[in-house]
């Protein structure tokens, strides 16, 4: 069995890629409304990102905060990997932002925002170059 420790988070929204931007992505899935199709076709699937603040003009944080509810295309690659592999996938999303990003903190600490992203379905697992 292989066990996954977080080393290196590359994460691209639109192409860009913000990896010393966040210090946390996670996907997730939850059930929501059930409907008429089966059970997959009731899960509602979401992106959890921590992220640090950073008010400039091409960052991440700028990037959500002016464009709360805009469609987003995401990449994570949670092996720090640059091309995806069978051994070190990738996972692609749409979706969007429901709020800003928080901004704000603690004195002496690194200012962080917590946000969640959306997801128009479940993620997609690419195992080949992308």
């Amino acid at each position: 069995m292989s066990r996954l420790k977080g080393k290196s988070i590359v994460f691209k929204v639109g192409g860009t890629d913000y990896a010393g931007s966040v210090k946390s992505v996670v996907f997730s899935s939850e059930v929501g409304e059930m409907g008429f199709g089966d059970y997959s076709d009731s899960l509602d699937y979401t992106a959890a990102i921590t992220g640090f603040q950073d008010f400039a003009a091409a960052s991440l944080w700028t990037q959500l905060f002016a464009n709360p509810g805009a469609s987003l295309s995401l990449t994570f690659a949670p092996h720090g990997n640059a091309t995806p592999s069978t051994t070190q996938p990738h996972f692609t999303a749409t979706g969007y932002a429901e709020t800003i990003p928080d901004f704000g903190g603690a004195a002496g600490e690194y200012f962080v925002y917590d946000l969640n992203i959306k997801l128009d379905g479940k993620p997609v697992k690419v195992t080949a170059g992308a």
